[in-house]
């Protein structure tokens, strides 16, 4: 066996009695035999770096592509170096003042720093990576929150880094905790780049990251940091229900076991043929979300593979979409995660001409993916889209397909080894009522060392746990009889845009200042292409005169996060409320799910007469009815095909009736 295929087994321990493979719940109740602190000794994501990079030194950790390109020349960090770097980057850190108490801010975009930055911060303090697509109010609040003392963004120049720079110096003013910016600039991307003049003016409260990384040490540690496994590592945004972000705790040691049971989840390379070479991950989703960081980064690492940043824009390139498949043949990717609006984009660029056998598992989450696009996918790929399900508060993966079970198109799969789901009623004060039967929908709660501590602040504990120890998720779901999960819509209003949780009262909120509107609610319309797309229906204030297209355009002006402008501003007569006066969502949402599939309907028949409408099913929560009104054209067949493609994208199950 190769040295790297022996790495896995410093953190995750395999036993005499463990399954040879893991297919169903009763394998997975076998795996649980052995306590998870047995199973899973290594307690801390640093430890576990320090014990690869011992393995294997000269592999390749890191390769990064400048562009997500083709043809662009790939900057590597072998294990060692990578190592070095973090030692680095945590004694910086640390020299510039931050603690245990502290954090690190992190506003960068995929570049290698991003992921220096990510564990140096881990050892130093507390790592808070942050979308840098969030507004300066969303960041301050984030920073503050977090207590950051140090904020690490991009110099101005290339990858957007202007703007950022622009932003961070305004976060740092408005901060009560920021004291130091930390600058990578277009020096520091690579020491193999040279020859660049820095952009920005070195003072006392910006440093360049490149000067002072190159300063520190890199055998051993400047300072005394003692881990815990309890102690926090991170601190990952989430949508709160202010409109300001809540940062969910992650704790070291939970890190650690999420990561091993990702492990668990994929093929054992000590017995499948088919795993042929290390494990080389192209990462393409934002480093700020917990899939990439721990789906894709952290399990990479820490499995001894290569892991390959699709450059500073990942999956937001298009370039680099064109470019995907061949840098999977290039590269030899065995592994790649994204969301289905992703998936989606990737099969308009045709893969036949390219050698896609090193691809091995394709996994996905964030919302829904239709079966249309599995199917689709896996003949033109020849291989599966693994769904899965997680959240910020578990860490990342909760609850996914197994390499050797059963996959079932439209379940999530099974929970991972020691994390506890269950399906419950809920009653209107939160408080559980009883456990629900097979097939029945409920609310679904998670438990276990993978589960957040809770919330930073502790006002966003608040109904979050109906149970101690049990984290209420705000999803639907029900269990099949063989214990595989099925999400039935979400009892939580989060609307997920392209993978991007979006807190509605951003929307409400901008719609609310206008002086003729009363009451503003959004929800998400599906669309094929987005997954859900915001809309607002408004209640205008008595004897007020405001177009529905006027209004639109001033959300699009006041809303605070950009991803939050509603696509369509829907005015009401009335608005349906419950009797202690909140709105009653359900009526909207329904009425978003039929515009959305009407609005797909027309693209593609714009003459097409039909009625569509919203009814409740047993098993799959919310379905849509179609019924066409007149006789399809003489193209018939030809029209239902398309018809029935464009739907199938759509994330609900849908029905079309005489």
């Amino acid at each position: 066996m190769k040295v790297w295929a022996k790495v896995p087994e410093n953190f995750v321990r395999r036993f005499a009695s463990d399954p040879d493979y893991i297919r169903d719940i009763s394998d997975i109740e076998a795996i649980e035999r052995i306590d998870y602190e047995e199973r899973f000794p290594c307690h801390s994501p640093s430890e576990a770096l320090s014990l690869v990079s011992e393995l294997v030194p000269n592999e390749v950790a890191i390769r990064y592509l400048p562009n997500g390109l083709l043809k662009d020349d790939s900057l590597c960090w072998t294990y060692s170096e990578y190592c070095a770097e973090v030692v680095r980057t945590a004694n910086l850190f640390h020299s510039l003042g931050v603690s245990q108490e502290h954090s690190v801010a992190i506003l960068l975009p995929n570049v290698p720093q991003m992921l220096f930055a990510l564990w140096g911060s881990q050892i130093a303090a507390v790592a808070t990576p942050i979308n840098p697509f969030l507004d300066i109010d969303q960041i301050t609040s984030i920073s503050d929150q977090a207590n950051s003392k140090i904020l690490v963004t991009l110099g101005p120049g290339e990858y957007g880094g202007q703007e950022l720079y622009q932003k961070a110096l305004k976060v740092r003013s408005a901060s009560q905790s920021i004291s130091t910016i930390v600058v990578v600039s277009e020096l520091s991307v690579s020491s193999q780049v040279a020859g660049i003049n820095r952009v920005f003016e070195e003072q006392e409260d910006i440093v360049d990251w490149s000067v002072g990384v190159a300063s520190q040490r890199s055998d051993r540690l400047a300072f005394e940091r003692r881990i815990n496994p309890t102690d926090v590592a991170a601190l990952f945004h989430t949508g709160g229900t202010t409109g300001m972000p809540k940062l969910a705790q992650h704790t070291h040691y939970g890190e650690m076991v999420n990561i091993g049971q990702m492990t668990l989840l994929g093929p054992d390379p000590s017995k499948d043929q088919v795993v042929k070479s290390r494990m080389k991950v192209l990462c393409g989703l934002p480093l700020f979300h917990v899939n990439a960081v721990c789906v894709s980064a952290l399990n990479c690492i820490v499995n001894g593979g290569e892991l390959i940043l699709a450059g500073p824009q990942g999956f937001r390139n298009k370039s680099m979409m064109a470019d995907f498949w061949g840098l999977v043949e290039r590269y030899g990717v065995t592994m790649f995660a994204a969301v289905p609006t992703i998936y989606a984009a990737l099969l308009e660029h045709s893969s036949d001409s390219y050698d896609l056998s090193s691809l091995i598992n394709c996994g996905c989450g964030a919302a829904p993916a239709p079966s249309s696009l599995l199917t689709e996918f896996h003949s033109r790929t020849g291989v599966d889209i693994m769904e899965g399900y997680g959240m910020t508060e578990t860490t990342a993966g909760a609850v996914g397909h197994y390499y050797y079970g059963q996959r079932l198109v439209g379940s999530i799969g099974l929970r991972v080894p020691y994390h506890q789901v269950r399906v419950v009623i809920i009653d209107g004060k939160g408080q559980i009522v009883r456990e629900c039967d097979t097939n029945e929908i409920g609310v679904l709660l998670h438990s276990g060392p993978n589960v957040t501590p809770g919330y930073k602040l502790p006002d966003n504990n608040m109904g979050a746990w109906p149970e101690t120890g049990w984290f209420n998720s705000g999803d639907l779901a029900r269990f099949d009889k063989d214990g595989h999960l099925w999400l039935a819509g979400r009892a939580k209003d989060t609307i997920i845009r392209g993978g991007h949780n979006i807190d509605p009262l951003i929307t409400e909120d901008a719609l609310a200042s206008h002086p003729s509107v009363e009451i503003a609610a959004a929800v998400g319309k599906p669309d094929a292409y987005a997954g859900e797309l915001p809309v607002a229906y408004v209640k205008l204030v008595e004897g007020s005169d405001v177009s529905e297209e006027e209004l639109l355009n001033y959300a699009r002006e006041n809303v605070s996060e950009r991803a939050a402008a509603p696509v369509e501003v829907i005015v009401r007569s009335e608005i349906v409320v419950t009797a202690v006066g909140k709105i009653f969502k359900p009526v909207l949402r329904d009425d978003a799910i039929s515009r959305g599939y009407i609005q797909a309907v027309k693209n593609i028949c714009p003459d097409l007469q039909f009625k569509a409408w919203v009814t409740e099913d047993k098993l799959a929560g919310r379905k849509v009815l179609l019924k066409i009104l007149a006789p399809l054209t003489n193209d018939a067949e030809f029209t239902a095909k398309k018809l029935e493609v464009v739907l199938n994208r759509l994330p609900y199950i849908w029905e079309l009736i005489s």
